[in-house]
């Protein structure tokens, strides 16, 4: 009985296993896909709007957002145009001309005159001169400087003392000018010194008269200048005994002409030896 029952089952399986590979085999000629069904659109129904009662009282319900719509990225933003990157010309240029918060780097709009030019001033200078010896020649008043003028013209230099002098005076002034503020010796200059005879001419210029009065009282003064010269241990010894200056105004410039003075100490004339002549009077 137990036997019969194993081979049956055995016989079973052996069919299931043979169905079942029947069932796999490939089919050479594949049947098309049955065609979808056309599903044709129900007539339209005439659907009549529910009361106004049953609207307002059901609660709304979210609208769902489609899913093409949540899985779309927004697009990407304009790119900026080169005119936008760029940044304005003057956007780190230096404020100017009191552009700060409050204007206090602004420079003062009156900076004061530009640095003295030497030559100018020398041409200036010679039309100050021309202007004097004119003056002598046609006014009979007297006049000292017009005076003093024409005898340095009439005197020549002292090979033995002219050069010495000049020497003197020159490198005297050019350090007071180099003692003074920046400011002051931009505008200020020493044109000419020649030394003759008995007298020396120095011709100096000042193109910045409005602070004249401001370094007059503090000792920086072109005339104090000159007046400081009788006070240098050189004075006396090369015998000056005193000196004057000339001021005069041209085109915003303050023009100096100082002249001075040596004593030139004349040899004492030599007496003719007595005529002893003949005593006996033969």
């Amino acid at each position: 009985m137990r036997r019969t029952l194993i081979l049956t089952i055995a016989a079973l399986a052996g069919l299931l296993l043979v169905l079942l590979l029947l069932v796999r085999a490939p089919d050479p000629h594949p049947a098309a896909p049955p065609a979808k069904p056309v599903v044709r659109a129900a007539p339209a129904q005439t659907v009549a709007p529910p009361p106004a009662e049953s609207i307002a009282s059901k609660p709304a319900e979210p609208v769902a957002k489609p899913a093409a719509a949540t899985e779309l990225k927004p697009p990407d933003p304009p790119k900026p145009t080169i005119a936008a990157l760029e940044k304005p010309a003057d956007a780190d240029a230096p404020a100017e001309d009191g552009a700060g918060e409050n204007g206090d780097d602004a420079e003062p709009e009156d900076s004061g005159p530009p640095a003295i030019d030497t030559d100018h001033a020398t041409d200036l200078l010679a039309d100050m001169i021309a202007r004097q010896e004119t003056l002598s020649e046609s006014d009979h008043l007297p006049n000292t400087a017009a005076q003093t003028l024409k005898k340095f013209d009439q005197e020549s230099a002292d090979a033995n003392w002219s050069e010495s002098a000049e020497q003197h005076i020159e490198s005297t002034l050019d350090a007071w000018i180099g003692a003074l503020p920046e400011d002051a010796q931009a505008h200020l200059a020493l044109v000419h010194v020649e030394c003759r005879v008995s007298l020396c001419e120095v011709l100096a210029a000042d193109n910045d008269p409005g602070s004249q009065s401001e370094r007059s009282q503090a000792g920086q003064e072109w005339q104090q200048a000159i007046g400081s010269l009788a006070q240098q241990p050189w004075w006396r010894e090369l015998g000056f005994v005193d000196q004057m200056t000339q001021v005069s105004g041209a085109e915003d410039h303050t023009l100096y002409m100082s002249f001075l003075l040596r004593e030139v100490k004349t040899p004492p004339a030599t007496e003719a030896p007595p005529d002893t002549g003949n005593p006996d009077g033969g």
